[in-house]
């Protein structure tokens, strides 16, 4: 009986799913599903630095990429069952933080915040804390140097913390 593995891939405008053969790295199924809110799958603003995406979308994305993927190795190998994934493995874009509340659960999934784009996760092209990146790399080059030279000498505003400060100061409800 032959096993598999299965990736996910969390990208900026999808979500993908494969199904591979581990004894010979053959695909056995592949599915990809565009992200439904936003443009191509990111929410934009008046702020033309502004990227977010809604964390529904990744739910869905999961769900669709994966039985289809699932469908097509079955459809491919007749053999194949979905109790012969061994493994899974998930990637998903870097620096996009994703608000929550204490129980875990994504703020914009809430109706409070349902349409706050600062209760969205925060794409890693969101460039809404260009000024922060900046305070960061003021202070950094002052108190931590070495820091800084690991990243190229900048503290970039696609990155976590700044992001975090943004929020912190634009929308202290979603960061409550």
């Amino acid at each position: 009986m032959a096993k598999y593995a299965m990736g996910l891939d969390f990208g900026t405008n999808s979500a993908r799913a494969v199904v591979v053969n581990v004894a010979n790295g053959r695909e056995a199924g592949t599915a990809v599903w565009g992200y439904e809110h936003g443009r191509e799958g990111v929410i934009l603003g008046k702020d033309p630095n502004l990227a977010r995406q809604h964390p529904g979308d990744y739910v869905k994305g999961a769900e669709i990429s994966i039985r289809r993927a699932l469908a097509q190795a079955r459809r491919r190998f007749k053999s194949f069952r979905p109790n012969d994934v061994i493994g899974i493995g998930v990637d998903t874009t870097g620096s996009t933080p994703l608000p929550v509340d204490a129980a875990g659960r994504p703020l914009a999934l809430s109706k409070q915040f349902a349409r706050d784009p600062a209760a969205m996760a925060w794409l890693w092209k969101d460039h809404t804390s260009t000024a922060e990146a900046a305070e960061i790399t003021a202070l950094a080059s002052r108190l931590r140097p070495h820091w800084l030279a690991k990243c190229g000498g900048t503290y970039s505003s696609e990155w976590f913390f700044s992001k975090i400060l943004h929020c912190l100061r634009t929308a202290p409800k979603v960061f409550g």
